[in-house]
């Protein structure tokens, strides 16, 4: 059951699955849009997941070891406006990179109670609904047509029905105002999701998929930088370019940040058997202190071999398929254990220690090697450590669920660098890694939840 869980939750703000490659908005001009700060919500953390997960001692009911919980995996919202309609209503989404459908709860929604705000059809000049006989309707595997005019949509969690209306980029009132009519969107008005996402009105789909704003907008590329949360000094934030190259100073400002590193690889296209809207990378292996872990068998991440290795904004922790996180696991208790610190037993094989004695201890450096590179992606502690506050601290780096043969590089590991994804309409493409530094300096490791934190998914249980 682990694998088809898991593929439902880097799935669950996806609508209908689509498979039309049609794109209906018109190609905006060339430009670039910058948000001012992609935010986040604080609702539960990263390090009650790795609690729960860690099964660590005191927590234990009637002598049965605590292995997690259905809250299970835990996903990180990243959130930015939208401006739907004429006149523009602005709509907090959810920036997911896996996700296709852009879609956010509609008027009216008695079931709606954990969304706000709600988007108004009738305030919209330009809101019109998708036909059941449009091609767009037609080609879309869960839609539900019998006896309406209008394409419906239903899923477990959520129904509605797709619309087109005007999305405005820049600012609403100046002159840098971009307006981009007939841009497709899933108008919800039955919507079953966890209270953690108050003050969300949905989401919006960053992948390769026909109907994402990355589809229908025609961008190019797409910048995102997910701040540390002990650095003060960066902002997290999301921008994307249309019809030419993207300009990086915009992002530098934003951030107030400056480039130490640039690593890039490409962007690998889907095989048969892979999910044709993600981002693949090919990893090629793991370093541990500058030392390739020869250990981790040849093309393990190969996907004749495993499922890949694709890139998520929704899921905080990485996970590695166990023929990798074997390797490594082992390395890197080895090498703490050396230093006099006893790693912990936990659920599952992860690895924990007590944060006294780790901070007496040299912790081994990581950095993963991608194909194409000229270096390896130096990791911070930060990036794979939590110090989850209670005396204990667990790597956040675990083993693919079983079933899952894929390998999956969550938010945690991508923080405190900007990604870049050059996106060519063949499927590849160039992801680019930049190190930042900020003005400040670089900061000591976070006693808080390591990421912008995440929020706790709770729709596990409505999908069993």
């Amino acid at each position: 059951m682990a694998a088809p869980l898991l593929f439902l939750l880097l799935l669950l703000p996806l609508a209908p699955s689509l498979v039309s490659s049609v794109v209906v908005a018109p190609a905006p001009k060339p430009g670039k849009f910058v948000t001012k700060e992609l935010r986040t919500t604080i609702n539960k953390s990263v390090k009650d997941y790795m609690s729960q997960r860690a099964g660590r001692p005191g927590q234990r009911k009637d002598g049965v070891q605590q292995t997690g919980s259905p809250a299970g995996d835990s996903y990180s919202p990243f959130i930015f406006d939208l401006s739907v309609g004429t006149s523009p209503q602005t709509l907090p989404v959810i920036m997911d990179i896996t996700t296709d459908l852009v879609w956010a709860k509609c008027e009216p929604c008695p079931s709606c109670l954990t969304l706000s705000p709600s988007f108004q059809p009738g305030h919209s000049k330009s809101f019109a609904e998708v036909g059941c006989a449009t091609q767009t309707c037609q080609r879309m595997s869960e839609r539900d047509c019998t006896g309406n005019d209008v394409c419906r949509y239903t899923t477990d969690y959520m129904s509605g029905f797709l619309a087109t209306d005007t999305f405005s980029f820049g600012s609403i009132t100046g002159p840098g105002r971009t307006d981009v009519p007939g841009v497709v969107f899933g108008c919800s008005g039955n919507v079953t999701l966890p209270e953690q996402l108050d003050g969300v009105s949905g989401f919006a789909g960053f992948s390769r998929g026909p109907l994402s704003l990355v589809s229908q907008l025609n961008i190019s590329s797409f910048t995102y930088f997910l701040a540390p949360p002990d650095d003060a000094g960066a902002k997290s934030f999301v921008s994307w370019s249309w019809g030419g190259a993207a300009d990086d100073n915009d992002d530098a400002a934003l951030v107030q940040t400056t480039t130490t590193g640039r690593i890039s690889t490409p962007l690998v296209p889907a095989t048969k058997t892979q999910n044709p809207n993600w981002y693949y990378v090919n990893l090629t292996g793991v370093q541990v202190d500058g030392k390739l872990l020869t250990a981790i068998p040849a093309g393990t991440f190969d996907v004749q071999r495993s499922g890949g290795v694709f890139l998520s904004t929704m899921l905080p922790v990485t996970y590695l398929t166990e023929a990798a996180y074997s390797v490594l696991r082992r390395e890197l208790a080895s090498r703490v254990q050396s230093e006099g610190v006893t790693p912990l037993r936990g659920s599952d094989g992860d690895l924990c220690f007590l944060t006294e004695g780790l901070a007496n201890a040299k912790v081994p450096t990581l950095a993963l090697v991608f194909d194409g590179s000229d270096a390896p992606m130096e990791l911070k502690v930060e990036n794979y450590f939590l110090d989850l506050g209670d005396g204990y601290t667990c790597l956040t780096i675990l083993p693919s669920p079983q079933g899952l043969q894929s390998s999956v590089l969550g938010s945690m590991l991508q923080a405190g660098r900007k990604l870049t994804y050059e996106i060519h309409g063949d499927g590849g493409g160039t992801l680019t890694f930049e190190t930042l530094e900020t003005a400040a300096g670089a900061a000591a490791p976070a006693k808080v939840p390591l990421m912008i934190v995440a929020t706790t998914l709770l729709l596990w249980a409505l999908l069993l």
